[in-house]
């Protein structure tokens, strides 16, 4: 994975040199996405480079790249790599570009600094997910619009190092009472054999495998709720599980050091899933 695509080249990534001016290293002025890719094929590559646009556009930042070329640079980043049969994700990482000097205001003479590299995920196996993980709550100290898939994640690396302390998975956020996401993840509940989940708001992202997993949960028949979920709700429910691109559906077995109703998988954990990997499979 040494090969990277930096404005407009593919190189060794110890080629590529960002300047000391780049507005992403002063202000973290800049966005990225994360795509899984499963057995070399892009998931949800369409859906993934249109929340990139969102994401570009509510920061103001023009990048004059269409899908169809994102779609070249991500193949040719495979086969330059050698990675046609393997699982990992893609890396886009767009910033505002190079200043002469550092100001808070913005320039629209700027361009944007790109880069796409392949890197590894944080898979897991069908049976690692089936086992179950453990997750804690903490409360939501990030900023508003967590909408948008920008790089200035302090807050968020903060409260997932708090989990992988406490050899959590993840932590659950919590603001004014309720369920917001995770730290690097969208929530999900089980309450009598029904599927909750926040609805989107700027404090939710909009997660490209939670809206699989909403659709392929509502293709098996399951009910599926998008509204507000009080803490009071996920301590009470039947089943919580945690998703993300390159975690995909994680089933949380502990919340806080106490079992997740019996502690173990329920019963629709495992079937979204079996139907979220037949969909992967005829993606």
């Amino acid at each position: 994975m040494d090969i990277i695509y930096f404005n407009g080249d593919f190189l060794p990534f110890e080629k590529a040199t960002v300047s000391v001016y780049d507005r992403g290293f002063l202000f973290g002025d800049a966005v990225y996405e994360v795509i899984p890719v499963f057995d070399g094929h892009p998931f949800e590559l369409v859906a993934h480079i249109e929340r990139l646009n969102r994401s570009l556009e509510a920061v103001e930042i023009h990048v004059p790249l269409s899908n169809k070329q994102w779609l070249e640079i991500c193949n040719g980043l495979t086969e330059k790599n050698h990675l046609n049969h393997s699982t990992f994700i893609f890396y886009l990482h767009i910033t505002r570009g190079v200043e002469t000097t550092r100001r808070h205001t913005i320039s629209k003479k700027t361009k944007p600094t790109i880069l796409a590299s392949c890197m590894q995920g944080q898979f897991f196996t069908k049976e690692e997910r089936f086992k179950g993980f453990k997750a804690i709550t903490l409360e939501d100290s990030r900023r508003r619009d967590c909408y948008i898939k920008e790089t200035s994640l302090l807050p968020s690396v903060l409260l997932a190092n708090k989990a992988f302390v406490q050899d959590a998975l993840e932590a659950i956020l919590i603001r004014n009472g309720t369920v917001t996401e995770g730290a690097v993840s969208n929530v999900f509940i089980v309450k009598n054999n029904e599927i909750y989940t926040p609805a989107l708001s700027p404090y939710i992202l909009s997660g490209i495998t939670r809206a699989v997993t909403l659709k392929v949960a509502r293709s098996i028949d399951i009910a599926c709720h998008e509204k507000t979920i009080p803490m009071q709700m996920l301590k009470d429910a039947d089943e919580i599980w945690v998703t993300a691109s390159s975690r995909e559906i994680c089933p949380i077995v502990e919340l806080n050091e106490k079992p997740v109703a019996d502690g173990k998988v329920g019963p629709i954990a495992k079937k979204v899933i079996e139907a979220y990997e037949e969909y992967k499979l005829a993606f």
